[in-house]
């Protein structure tokens, strides 16, 4: 082990164990570095260092990327909602982490990237939200989802104005740090597509300027299809558009018809993280598989992937 304080590997002795009360025969080995004297634990730097309940860790994932609110997690994991809040946010950063390592492994490997926006609201319609969105085709890996706040339009804009005063527009540097993304794995030769919003080319120019972009007029679905049949016949966005379809169905603050609303941008943000790192893992674990769960049991198909995972491995 490493010493957290000194970086040193070859001073740290075993000292006893620290026991987790929470979690049955669960115990984690204890540390001393005798150059620094500092004591420290295997669980450093992992999510369940200092926590009392790192039992709840694989529940809470699994209901808030399963479409449950997180009142209702708090009622079924039997704890509070703060305790959930302050989960959500924890396992955010490791979330966040394992995207970056997944990208850094995807250099030079993309050739195929579509991107949109997606519309969501902030507590009320009068605040707006936008949520950029890059997916890679056919794989529907998602390369990142990042929110911003946008001014309200329509019939809602003077009164958004009157209320809540000029809303500041986060769209286009939201919409720049996806593209940036999407640059740090294109391939050359790299095809970029999306609708045809007139804010779209000169960010593609400006970030992608080797890439190929491809834009298509946007048409509404049919009811048969949920949004997602075009009336026009296949749809060229389709690995995005179902993408973001499983996204507003899987985050219940997203869904159309909900009283569950977004409080604050940044717990948005927390909860998108967490469900591409879900997301991505079972399209990883379904490509391995050839689509079956690993195990011979339903019950055990299961999407972990923070499990024991450091921030800085």
């Amino acid at each position: 082990m490493e010493c957290p304080n000194c970086r040193s590997s070859k001073c740290a002795i075993r000292k006893g164990f620290f026991p987790h009360r929470t979690i049955p025969g669960g115990r984690s080995q204890r540390f001393l570095c005798k150059k620094c004297h500092v004591w420290f634990s295997q669980t450093n730097g992992t999510m369940n260092a200092r926590q009392r309940r790192p039992d709840l860790h694989r529940p809470i994932f699994n209901l808030i990327v399963s479409g449950v609110s997180q009142r209702r997690i708090a009622l079924l994991c039997a704890t509070t909602q703060i305790t959930v809040a302050r989960k959500l946010v924890l396992m955010a950063k490791f979330a966040n982490c394992d995207q970056n390592r997944r990208l850094s492994r995807m250099k030079n490997s993309v050739e195929t990237a579509d991107f949109d926006e997606m519309e969501t609201s902030e507590h009320t319609k009068c605040k707006p939200v936008a949520i950029a969105a890059a997916v890679q085709e056919p794989t529907r890996i998602i390369l990142r989802l990042k929110a911003a706040s946008m001014p309200a339009k329509g019939r809602l804009a003077k009164i958004s104005r009157r209320r809540n005063g000029k809303r500041i527009d986060d769209r286009k540097s939201a919409l720049s740090a996806v593209l940036q993304d999407i640059a740090g794995v294109a391939k050359p030769g790299l095809i970029v597509k999306s609708d045809q919003c007139p804010r779209y080319p000169d960010l593609v120019k400006k970030h992608l300027p080797t890439a190929v972009h491809k834009t298509f007029k946007g048409r509404r679905g049919c009811v048969v299809g949920l949004g997602e049949l075009k009336a026009g016949g296949r749809d060229p966005l389709f690995s995005l558009n179902q993408t973001c379809a499983m996204v507003r169905d899987n985050l219940k603050c997203l869904a159309r018809r909900t009283w569950c609303t977004n409080k604050r941008i940044d717990r948005l943000q927390c909860r998108l993280d967490l469900y591409v790192c879900a997301h991505n893992t079972r399209i990883e674990m379904r490509d391995e598989t050839g689509g079956r769960p690993r195990e011979a049991s339903p019950a055990q198909w299961r999407v972990w992937p923070l499990e024991c995972m450091s921030l800085s491995a």
